[in-house]
């Protein structure tokens, strides 16, 4: 959980962040499980101080100006943008807006567990550092749904104390964590729906 003495509110955002509870866990994800809390982890020590402000952009896969994207690109894109997404809401600081940021990206039903951690968050006077990477390494796309392939990168991605301005210790993810999602094509946007964990590491 998260390093420091905030208490349950504090381990909240970790097991938010490091893991989607049943479809969501800051990640956000899975609708019937939730990311394992062990895939989250960090020697980073007490007290760091910020990086660079740039590092809180996440990389969204590019597609060529002047090439026509595929649908496995775009919906590879709107997962990546689901990702950006989450840091949004965490950081919103309240329902509407968190709950704006997420529907074009994650599905109704993801939404609204993924409140239920975020407020935890923001009672915690926290929000995100950072971002998630993205190392999709398939989508199958069956209709309307897509499965991605993911080697997901939380390394980069932890917790800020506003009151501080400091980075959470011990609150940024781990490398390497191999994922399976499952998105929806709902309003011309690929919506995250369900995250499986494979309790292997992957290489992006």
């Amino acid at each position: 959980m998260i390093l420091r003495n905030a208490g349950a509110p504090a381990r909240a955002v970790r097991a938010h962040i490091c893991g989607p509870a049943g479809m969501a866990g800051l990640l956000l994800a899975t609708v019937a499980a939730v990311l394992a809390v062990a895939a989250c982890g960090s020697t980073q020590a007490p007290g760091v101080a910020l990086p660079a402000q740039g590092s809180a952009s996440a990389a969204v896969p590019a597609v060529a100006p002047s090439a026509a994207a595929t649908p496995q690109q775009v919906a590879a894109a709107d997962y990546a943008r689901y990702w950006q997404a989450y840091a949004g809401a965490m950081t919103a600081g309240n329902a509407a807006s968190a709950r704006s940021i997420l529907a074009p990206y994650a599905a109704a039903s993801t939404i609204t567990r993924l409140l239920t951690s975020l407020r935890a968050v923001w009672a915690a006077h926290d929000e995100a550092y950072g971002a998630a990477q993205t190392h999709v390494l398939g989508v199958t796309i069956t209709g309307t749904r897509a499965l991605v392939h993911d080697c997901l990168d939380l390394s980069h991605l932890g917790v800020l104390d506003k009151a501080t301005g400091r980075v959470v210790s011990g609150s940024f993810g781990l490398a390497n964590r191999d994922y399976y999602v499952t998105l929806v094509l709902s309003g011309g946007h690929w919506r995250v729906s369900n995250m499986e964990p494979v309790e292997v590491p992957c290489q992006p």
